[in-house]
């Protein structure tokens, strides 16, 4: 049984480390590559078994295509038990083509994210759920967050959305969500003005108590049933930001958890999302991790 489950996106991400961004219609030689398994929902998967040394459950939409066993091998050797809820579909999975660029600590990211693929929800998915203690979704396969959501509900496993701009189906899924980690770019339609307390307070009416938003570099504003305030981000000279939010959700999963609360969970995974930002990739990080941080 997985400790965890983290439902939603997986892409293969192919990136390459340069130290600035390359003017258009030109060649340039990189320093660094990276190729393997991508996704909010994919990287969190890997975080959280870097961390807990546990094999979580990531139930995605793979299919059989020749470009899918490049993520299915990188995500199985990393600990991650798989769910491909498309296993005898052709379809291609979304390929992200990724220049991060030293200089200016950014990376720019041309890929298709999971709309074209239909992943349905099929009840036999919850009985799996049994043993869990938590369930991230991303809302990039909507009928399948939504399933297991409210499967994970009936069993009492609370549940964390990963949410970076506003979908559509966060409308529905919202309300079926204990924790909700947001990005600054995350603005419902219905807010007038989408200051980070209207957002907050937007989100707290219509599911999740506890909610925080996250910033890059800058401070984390969270609130629950008890405070609000900010978590502050340690500076650090980056070197590659592609993926830090999703291993500072994988790394909250595993916190909480391990018994931490809400705000104390928070801090530890913004300590591993910078420790991230430092090491180029999505998986470097994991060999200077401080013995008995996870």
């Amino acid at each position: 049984m997985s400790s965890a489950w983290f439902v939603g996106l997986t892409t293969v991400d192919i990136a390459y480390g340069v130290d600035s961004y390359p003017p258009e219609d030109s060649k340039t030689l990189a320093r660094n590559q990276f190729l393997g398994a991508g996704g909010p929902a994919a990287n969190a998967a890997v975080a959280y078994a870097i961390l807990s040394g546990d094999s979580p459950t990531l139930v995605t939409a793979l299919g059989r295509d020749r470009l899918a066993e490049i993520a299915r091998r990188d995500l199985l050797d990393n600990g991650v038990m798989l769910v491909d809820t498309t296993a005898d579909s052709d379809h291609q999975p979304p390929v992200s083509s990724i220049v991060v660029a030293r200089e200016s600590q950014t990376r720019t990211i041309v890929s298709l994210d999971g709309s074209r693929i239909s992943a349905p929800f099929k009840d036999d998915l919850a009985a799996g759920l049994k043993g869990a203690n938590i369930v991230l979704i991303d809302a990039h396969h909507p009928e399948l967050s939504a399933g297991i959501a409210a499967a994970a509900n009936e069993s009492d496993i609370p549940v964390v959305l990963d949410a970076g701009r506003w979908k559509d189906a966060h409308k529905a899924l919202l309300p079926l969500v204990d924790i909700a980690i947001l990005s600054t770019a995350f603005e419902p339609p219905d807010l007038p003005t989408a200051t980070a307390d209207n957002v907050i307070d937007y989100v707290r009416s219509v599911g999740p108590q506890k909610v925080a938003i996250t910033h890059g570099a800058g401070p984390i504003r969270y609130s629950d049933d008890s405070s609000s305030g900010e978590i502050a981000v340690q500076p650090v000279d980056a070197i590659d930001t592609l993926g830090a939010g999703d291993i500072l959700h994988g790394a909250f999963c595993h916190f909480t958890v391990q018994g931490h609360d809400f705000i104390e969970s928070l801090s530890h995974a913004a300590e591993m999302a910078t420790l991230s930002c430092q090491h180029f990739g999505t998986r470097r990080w994991s060999d200077f991790l401080t013995p008995g941080r996870q």
